[in-house]
């Protein structure tokens, strides 16, 4: 093998094993970052919270304002679609907030109003990580 192959070769697999949007965290690792009352859930309160620093990391321009390339692999174009109803192509904070309610809702099938870790790594609970992971 020359040097090229194996630059190739290296590559390949950093793109392979890097992480992605689909995939963010366990909800373990989210639970120990994030769980403001140590009770080993998170509650709607602590979610929005996390949330919220999310849309602030994931904004670099600073405005006020989210473009669908901000939200690239956290956010579906009927998220998009659903959640945009002035139609201007940008998510607001409480545009974001109001898709971020609505996953937490469908990870808590308990309806308990906290998610746990085995909740959290279901894909409702991971689509929950997304939007609240840097």
């Amino acid at each position: 093998m020359n040097y090229r192959t194996l630059a190739g070769a290296a590559a390949l697999l950093a793109a392979a094993f890097a992480p992605t949007a689909s995939y963010a965290a366990t909800g373990a690792e989210v639970i120990a970052a994030i769980d403001g009352d140590k009770d080993g859930t998170l509650d709607i309160a602590e979610v929005i919270n996390a949330g919220v620093k999310t849309f602030i990391a994931i904004n670099p321009d600073g405005d006020t304002t989210l473009e669908s390339g901000e939200t690239k692999g956290r956010l579906t174009a009927a998220d998009w679609k659903r959640a945009n109803r002035d139609g201007d192509q940008t998510l607001e904070m409480d545009e974001w907030l109001k898709i971020l309610r609505a996953r937490f809702t469908k990870a808590d099938p308990d309806k308990d109003g906290t998610l746990d870790a085995k909740e959290l790594d279901t894909k409702a609970g991971q689509a929950v990580i997304l939007m609240i992971v840097k």
